[in-house]
């Protein structure tokens, strides 16, 4: 089955006629139980989750050897999404609120998704946490003072960057990849301390929090939140100076588009650039699950925008290209 065209899905004029064009591609079968009318971008972003999961899966269970312990590890990120966005749902008060998850099979996981939803604040989604890999006991406390749920999220990347580096550091085109990903973390944390005033207790604390560095080193991340905004892009290594003159153009300015947003448009057509190089290399497995997760994001944000209304220049701006 042929793969979603972006563009052909952006010049659409609704939801509905991004529902019929889908259907032609590999989302197809599993869009066709869905009633025929009112799929709205809820139903939708299921079928794109889930096909998500059914491929990131997938390429764990065929793997061999050390490639396949790799890759369950790498696959866990699905996990922590779902973890930081129910997170994020009891930080803002939202109790009743049910985010939508990536649907992981329970054999798959160690954390029970329906519990975490059913809590009714932090406190008991970090009881529910505590003795499963991601346990956020020890950072409950600093958040606590803050208020800052970033605190939470950023000790869930540590845990889940620190298994993932633990076997990848180890497998060339592997390697880069990966480092790539645990830099821009990196940066991105540093950023998004910038755009909040934290005591120097609380920086201490943040600092503290366990994560893998590559090239980056933790000296560095240091210097990126302590000096000048402007002078960012000449602290970090070359690689990413464009990237962070970028990031400091996005914290000036007034623009609505998320961080984030910019330096997963790095790693999406960085991925994009591994994929087309090698096929037979490691990290092409790698690139092509970042890959997939690229195309959920943009599958969502289109179909969401069509139901808002929103134009396509809009709808566009928040698109990765790779």
């Amino acid at each position: 089955m042929p793969l979603p065209n972006v563009q052909s899905l952006l010049k659409t004029k609704d939801s509905k006629e991004v529902v019929d064009a889908l259907t032609k591609t590999s989302y197809g079968t599993d869009i066709a139980p869905l009633p025929t009318q009112g799929i709205d971008a809820e139903l939708l972003e299921g079928v794109v989750l889930r096909k998500l999961q059914e491929r990131f899966y997938f390429v764990s269970r065929v793997a061999q050897g050390k490639m396949r312990e790799l890759l369950s590890r790498y696959c866990a990120r699905l996990e922590v999404d779902n973890i930081k966005k129910i997170v994020r749902t009891k930080h803002g008060g939202h109790s009743f609120e049910k985010p939508i998850l990536i649907p992981i099979p329970r054999e798959q996981s160690l954390v029970n998704f329906e519990a975490l939803l059913e809590a009714k604040d932090i406190d008991e989604v970090v009881s529910l946490l505590r003795d499963t890999p991601y346990s956020l006991s020890e950072t409950l406390q600093s958040y606590k003072e803050s208020g800052i749920s970033l605190i939470l999220e950023r000790n869930l990347d540590g845990v889940y960057f620190g298994r993932v580096w633990e076997l990848a550091s180890k497998i060339r085109g592997v390697r880069e990849l990966v480092g790539e990903e645990i830099d821009l973390r990196n940066i991105l944390f540093a950023f998004l301390l910038r755009t909040r005033i934290f005591s120097q207790k609380e920086l201490e604390e943040m600092y503290a929090i366990p994560h893998p560095y590559h090239s980056i080193m933790q000296s560095t991340l240091h210097s990126l939140v302590q000096t000048r905004l402007e002078d960012i892009p000449n602290v970090v290594t070359p690689r990413y100076s464009d990237l962070a003159s970028e990031a400091v153009k996005l914290v000036k300015g007034d623009s609505p588009t998320p961080l984030e947003w910019l330096f997963l448009k790095r790693l999406y057509r960085d991925a994009g650039v591994t994929a087309r190089m090698d096929p037979l290399q490691a990290g092409f497995v790698i690139a092509y699950l970042l890959m997939c997760e690229c195309e959920a994001k943009n599958l969502v944000s289109i179909v969401t925008g069509k139901q808002l209304g929103l134009a396509e220049e809009e709808i566009a701006s928040g698109v990765f290209t790779v």
